[in-house]
C-alpha cells in the first residue's frame, strides 16, 4: 500500500502541490488575522477540500490495478484453454496412428498365416501323391517281371483302383484347402473393412471434437472481447474538482489518466488478439491462388500409397517420378518450378505403375482432375 501511495503521489504530485499553494496563498493573503481557532478551522476546511480531490485519484488507481489483474487472469485462462485443446488434438492423432498401425499389422499377420497353412497342406498332399506314384511304378515293374498271371493282373487292377481312390481323395482335399483359403481371405477382407470403418469413424469423431474445441475457444475469445469492450466503454474517470482555485491546465491534467487507460485497454486487446489460436487454413482450391502451371488430383489411392508424376516439362523425368504434395484426404498437388511453362504429366502409383492417360497442362494455368480420369482409382 505504501508503494502504491508513493507511486500515486509521484504521478499526481501537481494536485498536492496545487492544494499546498492554495493553503499558503490564503494564509498570506488573509486580510484579517483572527485568533488561532479561526485559522485552524480555515486550515481544516482547506485540507478537506484537498481530500475531495485526492480520494478520487486514489480510487482511480485501485480500479486500474484491478482491471490489469483481470486482464492478466483472462490471458492466463485463454492460454491454458489453448494448451489443453492442443494436447487433446495431439493425443487423438497419436491414438489414431497407433490404431491404423495395429490394423495393418494384424491383417498382414492373418494373411501370412493363411498363406503358410495353405502352402503346408498343399505340400503334404503333393508329397503323398508322389509317394503313391512311386509305389505304383514299383508295382508295375514287379508285374511286368511276373509271367502275366491273372492273379497278378487282378492284384494290379485292385491296386490301380485303390490308387485312383487315393488320387480322388487328394483332389478333394486340395479342393477343400482351396475353399478354406478362399474363406480365410474373405474373413481377412471383412475384418480389414470393419477395422477401416472403425478407423474412419474415429477420424470423424476426432474431427467433430476438434470442431467443438475450436468453437469453444472462439466462444471464449468472443467473451473476452466483450469484457474488454465493456472495460473500454465504461472506464472509471476521476471527477474534476469544483473549487474555483483549480485552473484549466489542472483540469487537462486530471483528464490525462483516462486517455492513458484507453491506451492500456487497446494494448490488452492487441495482446489477446495475438494470443488467439491459429486455425489451419483449408486446402487451396488451386495452386498459387489460381496462377502458375500445376496439377491437382482428387484420388483415393489407399493407405500407405502415394502418387508420383513423370513426364516432360520443368523438373520432370520419364524415368523417375516426383512425389506429389498432400493437401487433404484424397487430394494431391504438383507445382511446376516454372509457373509459365507448359508440361505433359503422367501420374504413377508409388512410382511403379502408371494410372490413367497423360495430362497436358497449359503454361501458367493449373489443371484439376477427378478420380474418374483414373478409372475409379
Amino acid at each position: 500500500m505504501n508503494r502504491e501511495l508513493e507511486k500515486l503521489l509521484k504521478e499526481k504530485w501537481f494536485l498536492v502541490a496545487a492544494d499546498l499553494i492554495a493553503v499558503f496563498a490564503i494564509l498570506i493573503a488573509m486580510p484579517d488575522k483572527r485568533d488561532g481557532l479561526d485559522t485552524f478551522l480555515i486550515i481544516c476546511a482547506i485540507l478537506l477540500a484537498s481530500l475531495i480531490v485526492v480520494i478520487p485519484v486514489l480510487q482511480d488507481g485501485g480500479g486500474k490495478s484491478e482491471r490489469q489483474a483481470e486482464a492478466a487472469r483472462l490471458r492466463a485462462k485463454l492460454a491454458e484453454e489453448i494448451d489443453l485443446q492442443r494436447d487433446n488434438v495431439r493425443a487423438g492423432n497419436e491414438a489414431l496412428n497407433r490404431r491404423i498401425a495395429e490394423v495393418e499389422l494384424s491383417a498382414q499377420k492373418v494373411a501370412e498365416a493363411s498363406a503358410v497353412a495353405v502352402a503346408q497342406r498343399a505340400s503334404t498332399e503333393i508329397n503323398g501323391l508322389k509317394s503313391a506314384l512311386a509305389s505304383l511304378e514299383k508295382k508295375l515293374q514287379e508285374v511286368a517281371a511276373a509271367a502275366q498271371s491273372s492273379a497278378a493282373v487282378d492284384e494290379l487292377t485292385e491296386k490301380v483302383d485303390a490308387l485312383a481312390t487315393t488320387v480322388r481323395a487328394v483332389v478333394a482335399d486340395a479342393d477343400e484347402a482351396a475353399e478354406a483359403a478362399g474363406k480365410a481371405k474373405a474373413e481377412v477382407t471383412q475384418t480389414l473393412e470393419a477395422e477401416l470403418k472403425s478407423v474412419r469413424d474415429e477420424i470423424k469423431k476426432s474431427a467433430k471434437q476438434a470442431e467443438k474445441s475450436v468453437d469453444k475457444v472462439e466462444a471464449s475469445i468472443e467473451a473476452i472481447r466483450e469484457e474488454v469492450r465493456e472495460i473500454r466503454a465504461n472506464p472509471s474517470v476521476a471527477s474534476a474538482p469544483s473549487s474555483p482555485s483549480v485552473t484549466a491546465s489542472e483540469t487537462e491534467a486530471v483528464s490525462a489518466p483516462a486517455a492513458t487507460e484507453e491506451e492500456e485497454t487497446e494494448e490488452v486487446i492487441e495482446v489477446i488478439e495475438e494470443e488467439e489460436p491459429e486455425i489451419a487454413p483449408a486446402a487451396p482450391e488451386s495452386a498459387a491462388d489460381g496462377t502458375g502451371t500445376a496439377l491437382i488430383v482428387n484420388l483415393m489411392i489407399g493407405i500407405g500409397n502415394k502418387p508420383f508424376v513423370r513426364g516432360t516439362g520443368p523438373g520432370l523425368s520419364q524415368d523417375k517420378g516426383i512425389p506429389m504434395s498432400f493437401l487433404g484426404i484424397g487430394r494431391w498437388q504438383w507445382i511446376s518450378p516454372d509457373p509459365e511453362a507448359p508440361a505433359t504429366v503422367e501420374v504413377w502409383k508409388n512410382d511403379q505403375s502408371p494410372m490413367g492417360e497423360p495430362l497436358h497442362i497449359s503454361g501458367g494455368e493449373p489443371l484439376e482432375v477427378d478420380e474418374g480420369h483414373f478409372g475409379g482409382g
